[in-house]
């Protein structure tokens, strides 16, 4: 009996070590064999027309290896060149593979001499390497495609981009051509993600200050400033600083010590808080309602070292609302155009006698601007702010 145990152990042992033999020195079929191999079948099985080995072999190169842009590419133009394409291949992922797809060109057409970008990134590229058979074959694949759909046609856009023209695609989808396809709508999510990010902003001032009712007297006067703040989506929110200058071309009388003199002496300057809502933005061109509260006046008598007399100004709040417009040359520079009516009272501190509520017409040179998001609207090639 112990005779038998010992054998059955001995048996047992060289099985499991015969099985542990088999487990640790079997090699293992991984993603980056599939997706090599899977991209020469699928060149070799559509050069043969073998549809259905085509097909079985993208659902089986997919469970294996997931969705990866070359995958993507290949059953993106199987449903081509099968005229089996449905809106389901636009997912919310088919700009990823876009661009995906455009670095890859950029390689191709600019390759690292060393191959240290493929090497280093084989995951990002699905384990294909650059510029081979598959990049070739589907490039003429697709260039051959397009020309059986409508030229305006979604199927049309996709072939002329992994065909002969990868450049335009982002800027044909802004077009009213496309506007409502489906790539169009998961590009405006893309969009929209990046277009309302907040932006640091800064704006050169230049204008004229119009004073009306009593205060005519102190004439029109040229203004110069900048502000200084940030755009939000539809709000915008600025730090305002400016001066206007040039004496009044006629005598008015202002007060110091209680006394009154005659004085042409003008010098003021305003700084506030300005708050601005976008009501209408459409191809660079944005519309404001604006407002802000601050404080504004201006020198009337001069320090008059002789009379040991110190200077006066004059003083007063400055609630203002009004109207902006801006052009943007680009999706971070614009021109643009405001009026404001300003409502003061320049006799609080008594220095004058004489009040009104000026007008602002101002030209601002400025500037919005977030490093990460322009980049991303750049790639986009997105023309217009919204």
């Amino acid at each position: 009996m112990k005779l038998l145990i010992l054998l059955a152990l001995l048996v047992s042992t060289a099985g499991f070590g015969q099985n542990f033999d088999n487990l640790l020195t079997k090699k293992q079929i991984d993603c980056p064999d599939i997706a090599y191999n899977s991209a020469q079948y699928f060149v070799k099985y559509l050069d043969e027309n073998k549809i259905d080995s085509a097909r079985l072999l993208l659902d089986y190169w997919q469970s294996k290896c997931g969705m990866r842009e070359p995958v993507f590419r290949a059953k993106l133009l199987f449903a081509l060149k099968t005229q089996t394409f449905s809106d389901s291949l636009i997912t919310d992922k088919i700009l990823d593979y876009i661009f995906m797809y455009r670095n890859r060109i950029d390689l191709i057409t600019n390759p690292d001499p060393f191959n240290h970008t493929y090497e280093d990134y084989k995951p990002y590229f699905g384990f294909v390497p650059l510029g081979e058979v598959f990049d070739t074959f589907t490039r003429q694949l697709a260039s051959t495609l397009k020309w059986i759909y409508p030229a305006h046609s979604t199927e049309y856009m996709l072939a002329e981009f992994y065909g002969d023209n990868p450049d335009e695609i982002f800027t044909k989808i802004q077009t009213g051509t496309y506007s409502t396809s489906p790539l169009a709508i998961e590009y405006n999510k893309v969009v929209n993600r990046f277009i309302n990010l907040a932006e640091g902003h800064m704006a050169w001032i230049t204008g004229v200050w119009i004073p009306t009712g009593a205060l005519k007297t102190l004439g029109t006067h040229p203004e110069l400033g900048f502000q200084l703040g940030a755009k939000h989506k539809k709000m915008n929110y600025d730090l305002t600083i400016s001066f206007k200058f040039i004496n009044s071309p006629n005598t008015y009388m202002a007060r110091r010590n209680g006394v009154l003199e005659p004085t042409k002496q003008f010098f003021g300057g305003y700084i506030g808080f300005d708050v601005g809502r976008d009501i209408y933005s459409r191809k660079g061109n944005e519309w404001q309602v604006i407002g802000g509260i601050g404080f504004d006046g201006f020198d009337a008598l001069k320090e008059d070292h002789d009379n040991d007399l110190k200077s006066a100004s004059v003083g007063s709040y400055n609630f203002n609302f009004g109207l902006a417009y801006r052009y943007y040359t680009n999706n971070h520079f614009y021109l643009g155009l405001r009026a404001k009516y300003n409502l003061v009272d320049y006799t609080l501190n008594r220095v004058v006698d004489f009040t009104g509520n000026p007008v602002t017409i101002q030209f601002l040179i400025g500037g919005v601007n977030n490093v990460y998001r322009n980049r991303y609207l750049n790639d986009l090639k997105y023309r217009y702010r919204k």
